[in-house]
Parts: structure tokens; C-alpha cells; sequence
């Protein structure tokens, strides 16, 4: 039996990093476009904090996204931060660019995986989870192209770690929303003194961390969004 899926956007496959510049061209996504990366919690998020996720997203950042026109990059798949931002850009009834980069094998074998709310969503080798990380985050670098940028990482497991060392091997900061959970809590508690996470250490002596609670604190979250993007608002 085929398998329904809503997503109505704009897909294409790509062999390597070489294509992602003329791929946005085509798509008419020309650089330099101020990009937010998110990265983080999928399948290991409870309903709480998915719910209080979803909300953040909606009240804070999409309205900053649709007000700046930026371009948002994800992993693309309808769960965890993904449904979040594809959700609030639904319910905005916005257009900015919301870009999924997922493995192609595992689309392919699942297209229901697609969240469906994504503007667009490039397809990438590989076999496993994980194996986009690379080629997401360069995917960001090449919008964004000189532009403003930023990761924002809630919650997430090992993928996650290694999408925060990959943008950070991009020179891009990585703001840690405390409080969401699993790795993004190893990060913010090492940087507090509460724990020793040795790659969290890693991490955080790059100095392109940056740590604050986006339940607790959301204007102190967004203030840090805000300094990254300053340019954006002269």
C-alpha cells in the first residue's frame, strides 16, 4: 500500500555539498539570506516539553523569522523542533523558507516522515539518521553566505552533538535553550558548574556557546537571537 504524506513543498536530491549553491539558485533562495539552523529533540521528547516547545515556537520564534525574513534550516522530518517550527509557520500562515535536509534512502522508504508544513526539503546520501548533519549545516552556510546565522539546539541526543560541532565548524554560534532536556542540558549544566560533561567542555571553550532558558527566560533567550541578527535591525 502507498504511503500519504501532505507535504506539498519543493524537493530535490543532491550528491554532495558542490550542489547545494545551484540547487538554491533554481529555488531562487539567493545568498545572502540571514539563516537560523535548528537542531536538537526528535523521537526522545516528551509531550510536556514538546507542548511547551511548540508554543515557544509559535509566540517567539516564528513571529522573529516572519519580522526579519529569515530562512530557516532544519532536519525536516515531522517530530520534535521540526513539527515546532513547521506548526507555527502554519499556523502564522507564513512563507518564509523552511528547508529540511534528510537522508534520501530514508524518506524514500518513509515519506511519511516529511513534515508537511516545510517550504522545501533537500534529499542527501546516506542510510542512517545523522548522515545530513554535514551537509544541512553547510546548506546554511551557503544561504546564508556572509549573512547573519545562528543554531538554536532544544534538547536532542547524539545526532544533535554532532550538529553542534558542525556548526560550530562553521564559525556559526550555537545557543543552547536550557532546560529542553537530554544533551542540551549536559551543555548548559557544564557551563554552570553543575556537571563535567567533557564534550560539552569541547564545546564551550570553542566561545561560540551560548546558554539561556527559553521557558523560563524567553526575553533573555530572544535578546540573545536579537544581538545575533542586530544588523538586520539598523
Amino acid at each position: 500500500m502507498e504511503t500519504q504524506t501532505n507535504y506539498k513543498g519543493l524537493t530535490a536530491a543532491i550528491a554532495g555539498e558542490e550542489e547545494i549553491a545551484g540547487l538554491l539558485r533554481v529555488w531562487q533562495l539567493t545568498p545572502p539570506q540571514p539563516t537560523l539552523v535548528l537542531v536538537g529533540g526528535a523521537g526522545g521528547m516528551n509531550e510536556t516539553l514538546i507542548a511547551q516547545t511548540m508554543t515557544f515556537f509559535r509566540d517567539h520564534i516564528a513571529p522573529f523569522v516572519i519580522e526579519n525574513q529569515l530562512a530557516v534550516v532544519d532536519g525536516g522530518t515531522d517530530s520534535g523542533i521540526m513539527r515546532a517550527i513547521g506548526q507555527a509557520r502554519a499556523h502564522h500562515q507564513a512563507n518564509f523558507p523552511l528547508i529540511g535536509v534528510a537522508v534520501q534512502k530514508i524518506i524514500a522508504e518513509n515519506p511519511e516522515y516529511i513534515e508537511p508544513n516545510h517550504s522545501h526539503l533537500i534529499l542527501v546520501p546516506g542510510a542512517d539518521w545523522g548522515d545530513e548533519v554535514t551537509l544541512l549545516s553547510k546548506t546554511a552556510t551557503v544561504l546564508s553566505q556572509g549573512a547573519p546565522s545562528l543554531t538554536v539546539m532544544f534538547n536532542g541526543g547524539q545526532i544533535t552533538w554532532r550538529d553542534a560541532e558542525a556548526s560550530i565548524s562553521q564559525q556559526r554560534l550555537v545557543l543552547v535553550a536550557e532546560g529542553s532536556g537530554r544533551a542540551a542540558d549536559d551543555i548548559s549544566q557544564t557551563q554552570t558548574g553543575e556537571k563535567l560533561d567533557m564534550r560539552a567542555l569541547q564545546l564551550i571553550r570553542t566561545g561560540l556557546i551560548r546558554v539561556a532558558n527559553p521557558f523560563k527566560h524567553p526575553e533573555k533567550f530572544m535578546q540573545i537571537v536579537r544581538q545575533t541578527f542586530g544588523s538586520l535591525q539598523a
